[in-house]
């Protein structure tokens, strides 16, 4: 889970989650203030795969938002203030190597909560 807000009004920033030897990303979660839009993706084999968008935005400029990112079998779920706004299958086929989650750009952070459990059902 992600608590923060936006620095600006021209922000961007995204959520990465990262192999141990960080070269590969598993899921990467992209808000773009600047489209008015979010895009997934993932980064394996040194190269990116075929972007996912959507148009829900539910991110205002310097409002405080919560992001929660589960994983079942088949998907990451991503819900943004208790609403599921993104569903991404997954590309990566051992998920259970992923170690790492990077925060970057254009956001204060309040907090950040990672758990590790059973598959999200």
């Amino acid at each position: 889970m992600v608590k923060g807000e936006s620095n600006s009004s021209a922000y961007d920033f995204e959520i990465n989650f990262l192999t141990d030897s960080g070269d590969q990303i598993a899921f990467h979660f992209n808000p773009r203030n600047s489209e008015s839009s979010i895009i997934c993706n993932s980064f394996l084999s040194s190269s990116w795969g075929q972007e996912e968008r959507t148009d829900t935005f539910p991110f205002v400029a310097n409002e405080p938002f919560q992001i929660e990112i589960y994983s079942d079998r088949e998907h990451f779920n991503v819900f943004v203030d208790d609403s599921k706004i993104i569903q991404y299958r997954h590309r990566m086929k051992q998920f259970s190597g992923i170690t790492k989650v990077q925060i970057l750009n254009d956001i204060n952070i309040s907090s950040v909560e990672v758990t590790r459990r059973e598959l999200y059902e």
